[in-house]
């Protein structure tokens, strides 16, 4: 194994973005549930006493796995970032990702600075998932590894256009305050949870093809 560290590394941000894949999932899940299961209340949206129960279960669930998501990429990052400069690059564009993060909690009641801030999470996750993928491309060259290194570069394209187009989705909603209430942030948000979806398809599929490539 030439490369230790970067498998190490890749093999926990893989089983990371695993778990984002279902947090994506169960978020997908619980918009369904919330919007086939509410009804308009003095123009506020208000769910049944089943759906709320079941959301508040799916909130949990989900916190869970990023909690865990996040704490296995950092790791992950940290690891591989001795084998190659690209996922220095990544760590950093994350430990400001989660600089972004912070500041939507602890300003958690201004709405319009938490929808910014989400925006601006997503625009960090493109670039430490553009890095990543660049730091497989590399290691696959130095491995003389051309299959590794097309599929890397090949989803490192697609997954920037998802995310691309998924950081447009929210700045469209911040720019023009589209009311959460309203149908069409409802299917701008759907939308958006989808191309969520298979960007972490494809990135996870880049992961485990370099992941066996360090293996050997």
């Amino acid at each position: 194994m030439k490369f230790p560290n970067a498998f190490r590394g890749i093999k926990k941000i893989w089983l990371a973005e695993l778990l984002m894949l279902l947090f994506v999932a169960a978020s997908i899940i619980s918009v369904v549930v919330a919007v086939t299961n509410s009804s308009l209340v003095d123009e506020k949206v208000v769910l049944n006493s089943s759906a709320e129960t079941t959301v508040g279960l799916l909130v949990i669930v989900t916190g869970l796995l990023v909690l865990v998501a996040f704490v296995l990429n950092l790791v992950g990052l940290i690891n591989a970032r001795t084998d190659d400069s690209a996922f220095r690059i990544a760590l950093l564009v994350t430990l400001l990702g989660i600089a972004a993060s912070v500041v939507q909690v602890i300003w958690s009641k201004n709405q319009g600075l938490v929808k910014w801030m989400d925006t601006l999470t997503t625009i960090f996750s493109m670039f430490a998932t553009y890095y990543v993928l660049t730091g497989i491309a590399n290691l696959a060259e130095k491995l003389s590894d051309s299959a590794t290194k097309a599929l890397a570069l090949k989803s490192r394209t697609l997954v920037e256009g998802t995310f691309c187009a998924t950081a447009i989705f929210k700045l469209i909603i911040n720019i023009f305050k589209i009311q959460e209430t309203s149908t069409i942030y409802l299917i701008i948000s759907i939308v958006a949870l989808v191309l969520e979806l298979v960007s972490y398809i494809l990135y996870l599929r880049a992961l485990s093809k370099g992941k066996k490539m360090l293996a050997q």
